[in-house]
């Protein structure tokens, strides 16, 4: 399974995405996605600089969180342990999924996810522990992508969702699902509960959090996926958009908390805490998988308060760059771009592209990425010349 047999469907800024066989119209395909060492902050799409090693560092991580979920009897163990549901909301969190539907089919068969295995250099499907050299590829299966219809209106886009339907068979579902268990340095809830202090109530919290702390119970909020900049959902907008009966939206949602509480309880045993954090879903007939990667680009981790995820890259460019970070924000707030114009209208604006990343910085950045996944993973493939406790030193220091 060389990669240049197979035609680019997509070139994204974090990877690109195969077609190994097409899906039909009720029966999934088979799609590689490529990781690239290039990275993404702030929606601006791929910058300047590589991280070298990334893109195989985050395919394994997150092949070894895939065969993880896809285990029931790790379900079993984690229901069994109490302490793993500690600031879940006194139990009744525990209780309420291990009877739902999602929580019996997990703990029953494992998760269910579009991965179907590492692709080798060779073009070989592994798993994790059958891989004989670093793997940037992972084999998933492809259902199509319905990309809701932008419509002009007094100078913005709005968006029509009406081609998402329950009898649609096979879709991704144009959800962002993000899970909080507390709020971390630039968490953009601390923003939408400062504009709107009521909707910390509408999302079960019962004090307003400060920057730092953990909440009581975990919430879960719902983005745009296919628009050209992620726009925060209602969960009833986010049941419409989603093209799901009101049963299969429940079990969506109760997915998402159950993947948090399993990752969250996986990385404490790491010595690592997670704070928040997105999935992405597609729907195959009559079920829901996760989908897209779990890598630290959809995480927020930390080890002794110390960011390992993008968020370093996030803040450098808060303290470095912030005239870019200015701009793109006042792109966003104007809802006018379209996909493909953010970056030209971010360098038409500003006359640059955005600062490179300082070699020294980059170095540990790329380190971190390494250690990150070879301390969760246990793989020989990956670590770099450093461990994580001095990795984490070096972007403490940063």
């Amino acid at each position: 399974m060389k990669s240049s047999e197979h035609p680019v469907l997509y070139r994204g800024s974090v990877k690109n995405i195969r077609v190994v066989t097409p899906p039909r119209k009720a029966s999934p395909g088979r799609y590689l996605f490529e990781f690239t060492d290039d990275y993404s902050v702030f929606d601006y799409g791929k910058m300047p600089d590589v991280i070298r090693g990334k893109g195989c560092a985050i395919a394994m991580l997150s092949a070894y969180l895939f065969e993880q979920l896809e285990q029931a009897a790790a379900w079993k163990r984690l229901f069994r342990r109490r302490e793993a549901w500690q600031g879940t909301g006194g139990g009744e969190l525990r209780e309420r999924l291990r009877r739902s539907p999602a929580g019996r089919n997990v703990v029953a068969r494992g998760l269910r996810t579009h991965y179907l295995g590492l692709v080798d250099e060779q073009g070989r499907c592994r798993t994790l522990d059958g891989l004989e050299a670093p793997a940037h590829r992972l084999l998933v299966k492809a259902v199509p992508v319905i990309a809701p219809r932008p419509i002009p209106l007094e100078g913005r886009l709005i968006w029509d969702y009406s081609p998402f339907s329950p009898g649609v068979a096979q879709y991704l579902i144009p959800l962002e699902n993000v899970f909080r268990f507390g709020v971390p340095q630039g968490s953009s809830l601390l923003d939408r509960l400062s504009k709107n202090p009521a909707y910390g109530k509408q999302i079960g919290l019962d004090i307003h959090p400060k920057e730092g702390e953990w909440l009581s119970r975990p919430v879960l909020e719902f983005f745009s996926k296919l628009e050209p900049m992620d726009r925060h959902l209602s969960p009833e907008t986010a049941l419409n958009f989603s093209g799901l009966t009101g049963e299969a939206f429940s079990v969506l949602r109760d997915l998402s908390l159950l993947v948090a509480v399993f990752l969250r309880d996986l990385f404490r045993s790491r010595g690592m805490d997670l704070w928040d954090g997105k999935f992405e879903f597609i729907k195959v007939r009559d079920e829901i998988l996760l989908a897209d990667s779990i890598t630290p680009d959809e995480l927020r981790l930390t080890r002794g308060g110390v960011p390992l995820s993008k968020e370093p890259l996030r803040q450098y460019y808060r303290r470095r760059d912030p005239e870019f970070v200015r701009v793109l924000g006042e792109i966003k707030e104007e809802g006018t771009a379209s996909h493909g114009s953010i970056r030209n209208e971010v360098r038409r604006r500003l006359g640059r592209p955005p600062v490179r990343l300082d070699p020294a910085f980059r170095k540990s950045v790329e380190r971190m990425y390494q250690a990150l996944t070879s301390c969760i993973t246990g793989s020989r493939f990956v670590g770099g010349s450093m461990d994580l406790e001095a990795v984490v030193g070096r972007l403490a220091d940063a």
